[in-house]
């Protein structure tokens, strides 16, 4: 699950948005760190209804304490 930080400060899966000029490649035993173990960035699940749509559909990871309104993160 490698992530994407695009120049806007915006985070991405790296397997559902291309690359962009700008971008900085988070590898996976990185992204794993911050998202498994520590749990600092987070993302719906993969299909979630009552939220944005679920990560299948909008690819994005967000700090913990700065997820947007709406949306549904795992526990």
């Amino acid at each position: 699950m490698a992530l994407r930080v695009r120049s806007s400060g915006r985070i991405v899966c790296a397997a559902l948005h291309p690359a962009e000029p700008g971008d900085t490649y988070i590898p996976d035993s990185l992204s794993y760190a911050l998202t498994v173990e520590h749990r600092l960035l987070v993302t719906e699940a993969m299909e979630e209804p009552a939220g944005l749509g679920g990560h299948a559909k909008h690819g994005e990871w967000w700090w913990r304490g700065a997820v947007p309104v709406g949306a549904v993160v795992e526990a």
